[in-house]
C-alpha cells in the first residue's frame, strides 16, 4: 500500500505519510546520547585515563549533552526532524497510528496528526478542520466526500434520520455542523515561544555571560526575558480570546 500519493490529495494536502512512534529508548532524544556518552566514557576511563583528562573528558561529556539538546529543539522546530529521529515509517493505514500531513504552498506548515481507526469507517484524521478518510479503493487518502449529487427531488423527500442509530453513524462520519476556535492555555503558548530560535538563542547568551562570572547582569536579562515573554503570551491570549467571541453569534 502505498503510503504517500503520486500527485497532490487536494488543494490543501500535498502529500501525507504514515508513521508509527518509536519507544522511547530508540527515539532521537535517548538512543544517539546513549551510545556517545557510553563510547566516551569507556574512552576517557579505560583508554586515555580519567586523571590525566579529567578535564578534556568533562567538556566532552558537557558537548555530548549539548548535542542532545540541540536535537531535542530541532525536533520541536521541524516536524520532518521529529518524523525522522522518532517515528517509524508505515506503509499499512490499519497499523499506522500517526500520518505527517504536508501542505500544499501558502496553505500552512506540516503537522502530524493522530491517524483514528473504528470499525464503522476506514482509516481517517483531521487536517486544517477538514476530515481526510482512507480510499482502498485508490489506496490514498481523500477529502470526505459529502452526498451533493442527488436530484432537487430526492433532498425534497428524503425525511432524514430517523432512527438513532444512523444519526450516530452520520455523526461519526460527517462530525457537527460546527467549528470552534480553540484558545491554548498559558502554558501552551509560552512553551512554544520558549523553544524559539531567537529566545533559545538568547539563553544561550546568558549562559556565556554565566561562565564569564556576569552574573548579576546575566540574572537581570534571564527574568526580563521571561517577564516580556509572558506579556506578549498574555497579550496574544487576549486576541484570541476576542477573536473568538466574534466569532460567536446568538440567534434569538
Amino acid at each position: 500500500m502505498a503510503t504517500t500519493a503520486s500527485s497532490r490529495v487536494d488543494e490543501l494536502v500535498q502529500t501525507v505519510t504514515l508513521h508509527n512512534p518509536r519507544k522511547l529508548l530508540f527515539t532521537g532524544y535517548v538512543l544517539p546520547s546513549v551510545i556517545l556518552h557510553t563510547v566516551w566514557i569507556y574512552s576517557w576511563i579505560f583508554v586515555y585515563g580519567i586523571d590525566e583528562y579529567y578535564d578534556a573528558g568533562l567538556v566532552g561529556i558537557a558537548a555530548i549533552g549539548v548535542l542532545q539538546i540541540f536535537i531535542c529543539l530541532c525536533c520541536q522546530w521541524s516536524v520532518h526532524i521529529h518524523t525522522f529521529f522518532n517515528c517509524s515509517s508505515e506503509k499499512n493505514p490499519y497499523n499506522a497510528k500517526i500520518a505527517k500531513v504536508v501542505p500544499t504552498p501558502n496553505n500552512g506548515s506540516s503537522e502530524l496528526v493522530k491517524l483514528h481507526h473504528s470499525e464503522q469507517q476506514e482509516p481517517w484524521f483531521i487536517f486544517q478542520k477538514t476530515k481526510y478518510y482512507w480510499n482502498s479503493d485508490k489506496k490514498t487518502f481523500q477529502g470526505l466526500q459529502f452526498p451533493i449529487n442527488h436530484s432537487v427531488k430526492h433532498y425534497c423527500e428524503w425525511k432524514g434520520y430517523l432512527d438513532e442509530k444512523d444519526i450516530a453513524a452520520a455523526e461519526e462520519k460527517y462530525g457537527k455542523n460546527k467549528l470552534d476556535m480553540v484558545v491554548p492555555e498559558f502554558r501552551e503558548l509560552f512553551k512554544e515561544r520558549a523553544i524559539a530560535p531567537f529566545f533559545v538563542f538568547q539563553l544561550f547568551c546568558v549562559a556565556l555571560w554565566c561562565f564569564d562570572k556576569y552574573w548579576y547582569y546575566s540574572i537581570f536579562t534571564l527574568v526580563m526575558l521571561i517577564m516580556f515573554e509572558c506579556t506578549l503570551v498574555q497579550q496574544q491570549l487576549r486576541n484570541m480570546a476576542e477573536i473568538r467571541k466574534m466569532g460567536i453569534n446568538h440567534i434569538q
